[in-house]
């Protein structure tokens, strides 16, 4: 990945960015993400589990020193109540290097973590004795209150201390100050005090700690590898399967699986496989029955001609002399005109069809006023209008709008589209216009009818569909005008689209660039539909809804 410092500034702080990364990219992995949550988990386990591990020790640990220290020093107390009570001193002097003797004595035959021994208290009734300390620096670990309680306690009395204390470059070290009280041999008391230090105890906890991460994290390290190797060895096969999944539905149908397991993944594997041969026996079918149905339908659309042909001759000629027949024959010389009309229509649609199929349609483009076709179509359905009370309101731009068209694809399409519109106009009009910029035109033809339901829209441009196969229609049709149109707007490179809905009426656009070697985006034309979920139906056509890159001009000049 090539992104630059710049790049990661720009996106805010670059340590969130890459979380984001990082969470996005496990979030589209399945073996990332079992992988990351096993590990996780395996952590805070393993982090529980060494937390509580590491208290019991520290705790155990500590009560064993502390036992240990509280015996040395019950046993340092007898020793020097002993020494004391077998020493026969008089004078202060004498009292002094006594004491002094003894805190040697118990400083040497001490355990070894002890501190220091402290001897303070009163030898005589006015005389004091000096403080004999081994250690001076923890001297202030003795608390006044401690002090207190020694002082009034009787012989034999043990006091316990927790404290903590600072050495060389080592701080808040545990240990712990005991202390009890010593008869002299004068009878008066004395204070002896001991400062024990656990920072054996403590250095023991803190490598058992060490200990216990470092193996917690190779462990967490070590099942993230194990549940790695095991999950490629079954992601890989399925993304495998996904891969020719993918390739097979673009269009490969060659795409296959290698089988090379014998568990669940290999009848995946296999399963993958006889799924793509059935499906690609399947479309072969398919596609035999729908040859087979193109070419029926051409072979007999080409034989029909010929009698068609026929028949509309006889039927011309019929209707050219049926002012010589009785009522009723000249009835059924029209019907026969009409009928035979129709059906010459219909085979054209079939062979029209038979050349979008073939691959063989092509559009003769020229540059021709876009005007002129939409007239002509206009003209068309005139008559049929008129007989059904609908009123084809056409709104054209006064100037010429050139663009590289086929007129007569063109005129088929409007024919088709006001065609449609006259028969479901419900005697309401149906409104023609057009609008241009300069890489494109726009023709809208709209009805205020009955409209198309949503479900049924999405096949309005399907063959032989017809949204209404009910209702009796002047124009009738085989269904295949709206396909047809679509694919003479896409020999142009343009496009046809439509929207509608029931009791309000059905819009169509049709869009033709001007030069057909341009290409247009759709944001590009001059009338485009909004988004559906905006979109007024019974709004007419307004530049606030539609209208975009000059349309609004050429609706001022009409």
């Amino acid at each position: 990945m090539r992104f630059g410092i710049k790049t990661l500034v720009g996106k805010g702080n670059p340590f969130l960015w890459l979380f984001r990364r990082m969470r996005s990219s496990v979030r589209r992995s399945l073996q990332r993400r079992v992988i990351v949550s096993t590990v996780l988990l395996s952590l805070v386990v393993a982090c529980v589990f060494s937390t509580v591990s590491i208290f019991s020790v520290r705790s155990s640990l500590l009560n064993q020193a502390s036992e240990q220290a509280q015996r040395d020093f019950t046993e340092s107390v007898q020793r020097a109540q002993t020494n004391l009570d077998s020493s026969d001193v008089s004078a202060r002097s004498d009292y002094q290097h006594l004491i002094t003797d003894l805190a040697s004595t118990l400083q040497s035959e001490g355990s070894s973590n002890l501190l220091g021994v402290y001897l303070v208290g009163e030898a005589g009734n006015s005389d004091s004795i000096i403080p004999v300390s081994t250690d001076p620096q923890y001297l202030s670990l003795i608390s006044e209150s401690m002090r207190n309680q020694v002082n009034q306690s009787n012989e034999g009395s043990i006091f316990y201390q927790p404290v903590g204390y600072s050495r060389d470059d080592d701080s808040d070290l545990p240990g712990a100050i005991l202390g009890s009280s010593l008869t002299m041999p004068d009878g008066n008391q004395i204070s002896l005090f001991a400062a024990y230090s656990y920072e054996a105890q403590q250095r023991s906890v803190m490598s058992i700690q060490i200990t216990l991460l470092s193996s917690v994290l190779v462990l967490s390290v070590a099942i993230g590898i194990l549940i790695w190797r095991v999950l490629r060895g079954i992601i890989r096969p399925v993304e495998s399967v996904a891969v020719a999944a993918e390739y097979l539905s673009e269009g490969n149908r060659s795409a296959r699986v290698d089988v090379n397991r014998n568990d669940e993944i290999g009848v995946l594997q296999r399963s993958f496989n006889e799924m793509a041969d059935s499906l690609n026996d399947t479309i072969e079918e398919l596609e035999n029955i729908s040859s087979m149905q193109r070419r029926f339908v051409s072979d007999v659309s080409h034989e029909l001609r010929t009698p068609v042909t026929t028949i509309r001759m006889a039927a011309d000629l019929l209707e050219s002399r049926k002012a010589d027949f009785d009522p009723t024959t000249a009835r059924t010389v029209e019907l026969l005109s009409d009928q035979t009309g129709r059906f010459q229509s219909m085979l054209a649609d079939l062979l029209e069809i038979s050349r979008y199929d073939a691959g063989s349609a092509s559009a003769d483009l020229v540059s021709a006023d876009l005007r002129m076709p939409v007239r002509e179509a206009i003209r068309d359905v005139e008559d049929i209008a008129k007989a059904k009370g609908v009123v084809i309101e056409a709104c054209m731009p006064q100037k010429p709008i050139f663009a590289d068209i086929d007129a007569r694809r063109i005129e088929r399409i409007l024919r088709n589209l006001l065609g449609n519109a006259v028969d479901f106009a419900e005697d309401l009009p149906v409104e023609v216009h057009m609008a241009a910029n300069d890489k494109a035109a726009t023709v809208s033809v709209r009805d205020f009818g009955t409209g198309i339901a949503a479900m049924d829209l999405e096949h309005i441009f399907d063959r032989f569909w017809r949204a209404d196969t009910s209702r009796s229609r002047i124009t009738g049709g085989t269904g295949l005008g709206l396909s047809i149109a679509l694919q003479d707007a896409r020999l142009h490179h343009g496009d046809l689209s439509v929207r509608s809905m029931p009791g309000k009426g059905t819009w169509f656009l049709l869009n033709i660039p001007l030069d057909s070697g341009a290409r247009v985006d759709s944001d590009d034309y001059p009338v485009r539909f909004a988004d559906a979920a905006s979109l007024n139906i019974l709004g007419r056509f307004l530049p606030g809804e539609t209208v975009r890159n000059g349309a609004e001009r050429e609706e001022g000049e009409q």
